[in-house]
């Protein structure tokens, strides 16, 4: 009788490589499990199988525990629940009819290695509802980061894929056997995703899900700020998925922004160096209120800089700024604006320059 850790038998629809692999990883796993569900599950792979002597034993297993019944009940479940595979899944795992094999009056077999292959394949049919799609939907890599306010952070995540973290950001990271996701919380990271077949990559952040295969991209969650969400494309291409079935698809120079209720916009044309401009120490206006530049660089630390005139905080700014060099931007504002920075409260207020007097008109004497 070939062990769990013997080859599959090559048939014309049997389980592919990979399949075979996750197939003795599985096995690993569940050799480690409770005593009474891999005996349970042995009683149930071979439940059409028994003599009559082998039925009696069955039974009295059942009424020596009252755990032995429960899990035996909800095999029972998970069997009634996989019928709803679709058959062309169902026949991937299709293996040739196993000869009937004497069942041990010794105790029942403490592992599933033990399992004729065939037994084993119906198993995982059987309750694969229970065991083995449960067992795919485990993490296989889970970690959170976070930076703290003036601080950014590079990340090399076990797939190959790396992330950038920029201030003031907190995202966590699921790694599973078929598919990968991130929940940013808020923030933005740049995502240099590296390209597996069959496993997604998705980014969550608010009501927005990002989707890609290989690319990278920025996800920037600033709803707490400015009541926005942004998507940004540097390489390939991703999908954006918003409120009421909303997707747009992005490819490289492309982003899209939505509000909190993850209403997309329209898809907007990017500069080339507009992208997570951060990774340099830099950021970048184009054309935005005075007041959300200043709140755009308190992110990454006190400016010292404050706005109260309405007037002067819908003043138009545009260019691209040093993050270290905050004095620079303070000291360009006047010749950029009409604005003048005065010490009050023990801040430097920006207020608007006062205007120029007009001239009086030259007075000119007659002669007589």
């Amino acid at each position: 009788m070939p062990s769990m850790t013997a080859h599959p038998p090559c048939h014309d629809f049997g389980p592919s490589a990979q399949e075979q692999a996750d197939w003795r990883e599985y096995a690993d796993f569940a050799a480690t499990q409770d005593g009474v569900a891999l005996a349970a599950a042995t009683w149930f792979s071979r439940r059409g199988n028994l003599d009559a002597q082998q039925q009696a034993e069955f039974a009295a297993w059942l009424a020596a525990d009252a755990q032995h019944a429960q899990a035996y009940a909800q095999l029972k479940d998970t069997h009634r629940a996989a019928r709803t595979i679709p058959a062309q899944v169902a026949a991937r795992w299709a293996v040739p009819q196993a000869a009937p094999a004497p069942f041990p009056r010794r105790p029942l077999l403490r592992s599933l290695r033990v399992l004729p292959y065939a037994a084993a394949a119906m198993l995982l049919l059987s309750v694969g509802a229970g065991g083995y799609q449960w067992w795919q939907q485990q993490a296989v890599f889970s970690q959170s980061y976070a930076t703290m306010r003036g601080q950014r952070l590079a990340v090399a995540l076990p797939d190959g894929s790396k992330v950038q973290l920029d201030t003031a950001t907190q995202l966590h990271v699921t790694l599973y056997r078929q598919r990968r996701e991130v929940r940013l919380a808020h923030g933005e990271a740049l995502f240099q995703v590296q390209s597996k077949q069959g496993q997604p990559f998705d980014v969550l952040s608010g009501p927005l899900t990002v989707t890609v295969v290989g690319t990278q991209f920025s996800v920037r969650n600033t709803l707490e700020h400015d009541g926005r969400l942004r998507v940004a494309v540097q390489h390939g291409h991703v999908r954006v998925a918003g409120a009421r079935q909303q997707q747009v698809a992005l490819t490289a120079g492309q982003g899209v922004s939505a509000d909190a209720s993850g209403r997309l916009s329209d898809v907007a044309s990017l500069a080339p160096d507009s992208v997570a401009p951060w990774r340099d120490g830099r950021v970048t206006f184009d054309n935005v209120p005075l007041g959300a530049a200043l709140a755009e660089f308190e992110r990454y630390g006190d400016t010292g800089l404050v706005v109260h005139d309405p007037a002067v905080a819908q003043l138009r700014i545009g260019g691209s700024f040093s993050l270290t060099q905050l004095d620079r931007f303070a000291a360009a504002l006047p010749q950029l604006l009409s604005v003048q920075i005065v010490r009050s409260g023990g801040a430097n207020e920006i207020r608007m320059a006062p205007k120029a007097p007009a001239q009086a008109p030259a007075m000119h004497l007659s002669e007589k």
